[in-house]
């Protein structure tokens, strides 16, 4: 199937080309920074103005890592809200939390879903190849698990969630969370996940993708995990892992005209496997990023329903 003709048709009025890739990652992170800037606001929603706390974490032998809070309200002690620890995309070498998409998705999950989501501000490659992000995103964790009472957050109602690459973090982080400290998730949401890095383009999913679109995946590998015998590892490559039981249950989107496609379905295989709770969906006739284009496609906005719903459902716990 190929792109949804709808979103296609409202790109192209927009007349913004693609960022092209760079060598020079800080010129390739000020590409893509300019290019969400110039499309997001006529493709995606804006996110409501909510109350935000930012937080600097201790990392054990890594980079400090800044975490921000968006509280559906006014944050004190005693709310105890649900909170989702969500780690945002970019290739493991761009984006953050200053790009338009990823601030106004956490706080429109915040208000849709009356939760508090920690955005986590992790290290980029290639300055903090892994392990740096993954360890990040383990101090983030346990830093909210053990401060929840402080923060506002009940730390037996914790979601994992993260897109793209920060897709691969979140499920590598649960399974890190299994073997080290087993603190409660209750959930986690992986949106179009990267979450086997030994695979090279030529065997994923490649109808309807150009073999241009294709070519910033292997970089991005490279840059992250320079070391080709460390992608074998399930913290790069969590499909890869031995074992899936006693994760937490998942709810897993993949964008059918995406390379990254059948890592997601065949991780939902996998957990189903292992007897953990799964729903997956695929988002069709969308491409990698389409699923937060609420504006123009009605797919992205069914898809962002059912997180919101799925985040909700927290406070049933």
């Amino acid at each position: 199937m190929p792109i949804d003709p709808t979103l296609i048709r409202a790109i192209a009025e927009l007349g913004v080309p693609a960022p092209l890739p760079s060598n020079d990652p800080e010129e390739q992170r000020e590409r893509a920074f300019a290019y969400e800037r110039a499309v997001y606001p006529y493709l995606g929603p804006a996110g409501p103005e909510l109350p935000i706390r930012e937080h600097v974490v201790p990392v054990s032998g890594r980079p400090d890592v800044a975490v921000r809070l968006y509280y559906p309200r006014e944050p004190a002690p005693e709310l105890r809200l649900p909170a989702c620890l969500h780690f945002f995309g970019g290739a493991f070498v761009q984006g953050g939390l200053h790009h338009p998409s990823v601030a106004a998705m956490c706080a429109l999950r915040a208000a849709r879903a009356d939760v508090v989501i920690a955005a986590v501000s992790y290290a980029l490659a290639p300055e903090h190849p892994f392990p740096t992000a993954l360890e990040q995103g383990w101090a983030a964790l346990d830093w909210l698990v053990r401060e929840a009472g402080s923060l506002g957050v009940d730390p037996g109602r914790i979601a994992i969630a993260g897109q793209s690459a920060g897709g691969n973090l979140a499920a590598a982080l649960t399974q890190l969370n299994r073997d080290r400290a087993r603190h409660p998730l209750a959930l986690q949401i992986l949106e179009v996940p990267g979450l086997d890095l030994t695979r090279g383009a030529g065997e994923r999913v490649t109808d309807g993708i150009t073999e241009a679109e294709l070519a910033p995946l292997g970089t991005a590998v490279d840059r992250y995990v320079p070391r080709v015998e460390d992608r074998h590892d399930p913290r790069v490559s969590p499909l890869l892992a031995q074992d899936f039981g006693g994760l937490p249950p998942a709810y897993i989107f993949t964008a059918e005209v995406d390379p990254l496609r059948d890592d997601g379905e065949r991780y939902a295989a996998a957990l189903a496997g292992a007897g953990v709770p799964v729903t997956a969906m695929r988002l069709l006739g969308l491409p990698h990023e389409g699923g937060m284009y609420e504006r123009v496609s009605g797919t992205a906005r069914v898809a962002q329903a059912a997180i919101a719903q799925a985040l909700r459902a927290l406070h049933d716990l």
